[in-house]
This record gives structure tokens, sequence and C-alpha cells, in this order.
């Protein structure tokens, strides 16, 4: 049980789990799986396609660079986000990119899938632009969360206030989560106090107050006290859909 601000009409709850621990552990990343020329296979996060070469992100975190001459095969993860092909002889072409094979990729648009020599495309963007990896994005006044939502990416929204002891402490996990996940984005409420017009908006009575969005913008799953296990499981939850 998480340890948990109320507005004093209700009661409080107490204890509080380490938040920060259970969640930075593993979050289920969505992987990718790169086959070389040399027969090596790689799970890795492809992230870039520019200058001949695929720029991927490995399970540890690290940054890999492929030229497109030594990858025979790319199977992307089922649930990739969106991708953006910028092609010499297309313009700019979106959807949902299968597979890289034969040195074209596979792209599944509304309208049926399309296949695009690598020779043709000049860059593809494989992970969406998460912008800041944290900020805050309103100090007690009214806000539309949906403006502030990471399209393709995991975005969550922390409800807090600076006199809140237990939010002190959640928070710094929360930030730590977002800077060491890239596709992670979190967005600070600061409701001020119980009167404020973001807190009637959002009828916030219970802070810390957690909620969870997926890719395409739902809401997965939302939680006060922000008990870490819960965290962890609506974040994993939300990086597959």
């Amino acid at each position: 049980m998480a340890l948990i601000y109320m507005n004093p009409r209700r009661r409080v709850l107490s204890g509080l789990a380490s938040l920060a621990l259970l969640l930075l552990a593993t979050l289920g990343s969505r992987a990718d799986t790169i086959q070389l020329s040399s027969g090596q296979e790689i799970k890795a996060t492809v992230t870039k396609y520019r200058n001949r070469a695929f720029e991927v992100r490995t399970e540890d975190g690290k940054n890999a660079s492929y030229p497109a001459n030594s990858v025979k095969r790319i199977q992307f993860d089922a649930h990739e986000s969106p991708a953006k092909l910028t092609t010499r002889t297309n313009g700019v072409q979106q959807g949902t990119i299968s597979s890289f094979e034969n040195g074209a990729f596979s792209l599944t648009q509304p309208n049926g899938t399309r296949t695009f020599s690598s020779i043709f495309v000049e860059q593809a963007e494989f992970v969406a632009d998460r912008g800041q990896s944290s900020e805050v994005i309103t100090h007690g006044q009214q806000v539309d969360i949906s403006k502030h939502l990471a399209l393709g990416n995991v975005t969550i929204i922390d409800y807090y206030a600076d006199w809140c002891g237990p939010c002190k402490q959640v928070s710094p996990a929360l930030e730590k989560l977002a800077q060491s996940d890239p596709e992670i984005a979190l967005r600070k409420i600061d409701i001020v106090d119980w009167g404020s017009a973001v807190a009637k908006q959002y009828k916030i009575n219970v802070i810390p107050r957690v909620e969870i969005y997926g890719r395409k913008g739902q809401l997965v799953g939302t939680v006060s006290g922000a008990s870490a296990e819960e965290v962890r499981r609506y974040v994993a939850q939300a990086k597959t859909q």
C-alpha cells in the first residue's frame, strides 16, 4: 500500500512501497529482431534509418549503428508505433513498418501494404518524438491533457503539490524513469491546492495520482498513491497498445 495525501475531508492511507527500485525494473520495451548478413541475430529497438545505416538502441540502453548492406532482415515488433519514411520519389510516407528484407521496407497503410526500396529512402523514423522527457504543464490552471500527450510513446501524468510529502518521494522516481527510457514522457500537473481550477477540472482529491496513457493517447490506468507495482504494470501494458 502506497502512502498518499488525501484532501483532509477524506482519510489518509499509509505505507510507501519502494517506487524507485521497482519502476526501474524491466518494463517490456519494444524490441525488434535484426538479422545480420553474418548470421548474427540482435534484439534491439530500431530508432532511425539514415545515411544508409540503421541506428538502434540495445537492450542495455546503448546506441549502435549497422550499415544497411550488413543487414539481411529486420522483423519489427508487432506493437511498433507509426513510422515515417522520407523518400526521393514519393515524398513523406507514414504507416507501420513490419519488416525490412531484400533491401526494402514493407510499409502498411490504410489502403494496403507497399514496398519501398532503401535506395529511394533518404530517412526513416521508427520511434515518435516524445518532446521533453519531463515538464510541468500547469500550476493550478485548467489544462487540456490531450494536447500534451506524447503520441507514439507512453505518457505518464503526475498530479502533485509542493506541500505533499508523498509526492516528493514519488516524483524523483518518475523523473528518473522518463530520463532513462526514451519511450516514456512525464507530464506533471501542480494542483497547487484542492480548490484550484485544475483540481476541480479533473476532480482531484488524492495525491499523488498517476495516470498512464498508451501510444495512441488512450488512458491505460490510474494509480492513487503511485503504487510501484501498479505503475510498472500499466507502463508495460501501455507499451503494447
